[in-house]
């Protein structure tokens, strides 16, 4: 009788060696995607950054008017706060939002300066700022670590339009001019 390992012990080995390759792999995979994540940064930056401030600032400059429209329409009515509440709510969300944005984007900019930042609060103007700093390794490393964070934040704002959306299109039934 040949002194061999019972079969269990083969069962055991081979599952350990395909566990072991499937941890390798998932280990490759999330490095490589990482790597891609790195290299595409100049570009993503870019593009998500600046998409997602003028959205932001196209949303805060829709509720600033919307809000004053409602207030100047309902002026001596107690449905002004029936009215204007819906639309407060998403401007503070939007506030809100804006706010963590400049936070996050103040890594990625050429001059972490903010005075020259134009808010539409006070000039009633958009501000579409695109001057990115250099990417470096560190801003590099920064992205990967933050890009999931301005995606969320771009699902956020989708959401509030379509919030807004949903409020205009009510509004518009209960004006009486479908």
């Amino acid at each position: 009788m040949p002194a061999g390992l019972p079969p269990i012990s083969y069962a055991s080995v081979i599952v350990g060696f395909t566990s072991f390759a499937f941890t390798v792999f998932t280990f490759l995979r999330v490095f490589w995607d990482s790597m891609q994540t790195m290299w595409s940064a100049p570009k993503e930056i870019r593009y998500l950054l600046d998409n997602l401030r003028t959205e932001l600032d196209g949303e805060r400059a829709y509720f600033k008017n919307a809000i004053k429209e409602a207030r100047s329409k309902n002026r001596n009515s107690t449905r002004e706060t029936t009215e204007t509440t819906p639309l407060s709510v998403l401007n503070d969300s939007t506030k809100s939002l804006m706010r963590d944005f400049r936070t996050m984007e103040a890594s990625f900019l050429d001059n972490e300066d903010d005075s020259d930042d134009l808010d539409i609060e006070k000039t009633g103007k958009v501000s579409l700022r695109g001057d990115y700093a250099r990417m470096d390794l560190r801003r590099r490393f920064i992205w990967l670590h933050t890009k999931q964070d301005f995606l969320n934040m771009a699902n956020q704002v989708t959401r509030i339009q379509a919030r807004r959306i949903a409020y205009e299109t009510n509004a518009y039934e209960r004006s009486g001019s479908v």
